[in-house]
């Protein structure tokens, strides 16, 4: 019920499905006796898709998700201690930063769509060698291949690259954000004082930090992929559009957490 129930939602309120639903309302009204209402109908849907192609509407919209947490910065005092203290561990948020499906074909980890949070987090875990690893991810392909989970596969790639298991705790059990903050806190149960870092993506941090603050574990935003947003012309509409829809997906998701009672606010504190 938990995947059948998003996906269904997600389905209808994708803005490439929703944009598609109403471009096939206003052409059948167009066959009717509310022609007008149709013609409207469709010629504001070219104008919208013609914006997202041209404007960058979609990084505009994505800047206050995106830019709400600076990237971290190595400034060591010593090997593990910054000038705020020591780092007691790091966690990766992994959805995406593994391709399963290539995966599995290829017989080992492959870096999927979200690999900068893969790159961000080996960063942070060599310049902090004593700090813990949390890798937070479960299973990614529900119902089709159950033993395929982003967590495991993540320790193996990260393994084969020089970090020693021993480090490494793996949450393969969670499926959303919420369940990341809740089973990762099982995992590495923080104490009073302790300094977490937070890997995920930029535009996914804010929701990601209001999960994890309103579990009482106040972590460290360290936020992978921070982009500047210039402006330009262009005429991509398969770039707006997939900016979009990560917009659309965070904002919602922020607002269901909201009612939910996952979180505490719609914009955590920095």
């Amino acid at each position: 019920m938990f995947i059948s129930a998003a996906k269904l939602f997600w389905t209808i309120a994708d803005p490439l499905n929703l944009t598609l639903i109403l471009l096939i309302i206003g052409t059948s009204l167009m066959w009717t006796r509310w022609r007008r209402l149709g013609l409207w109908l469709t010629s504001m849907i070219t104008v919208w898709l013609l914006a997202l192609a041209v404007l960058p509407l979609g990084s505009w919209i994505l800047a206050p998700l995106s830019e709400r947490y600076a990237r971290h910065v190595i400034a060591h005092v010593t090997a593990d201690v910054t000038a705020d203290g020591p780092v007691t561990g790091i966690v990766l948020l992994s959805g995406g930063a593994v391709d399963l499906r290539i995966s599995a074909k290829m017989g080992h980890a492959v870096p999927g769509q979200a690999a900068d949070r893969l790159a961000e987090f080996m960063r942070l875990a060599r310049a902090y060698p004593n700090a813990r690893l949390l890798i937070c991810g479960g299973n990614a392909r529900r119902g089709k291949h159950p033993s395929q989970r982003e967590g495991p596969a993540i320790a193996d790639y990260l393994v084969a690259r020089g970090l020693s298991r021993d480090r490494l705790m793996v949450d393969d059990r969670s499926r959303d954000t919420y369940e990341n903050a809740k089973f990762g806190a099982e995992l590495a149960q923080p104490e009073p004082g302790q300094r977490w870092l937070l890997v995920t993506s930029a535009w996914h941090m804010p929701r990601a930090m209001a999960v994890f603050q309103a579990q009482g574990w106040p972590v460290i935003a360290a936020p992978a992929g921070v982009r500047d947003t210039p402006f330009r012309l262009r005429f991509k509409l398969n770039d707006g559009l997939k900016q979009i829809r990560i917009a659309w997906h965070e904002y919602l998701g922020l607002v269901a957490y909201r009612l939910n009672g996952r979180i505490e606010t719609l914009w955590p504190a920095i």
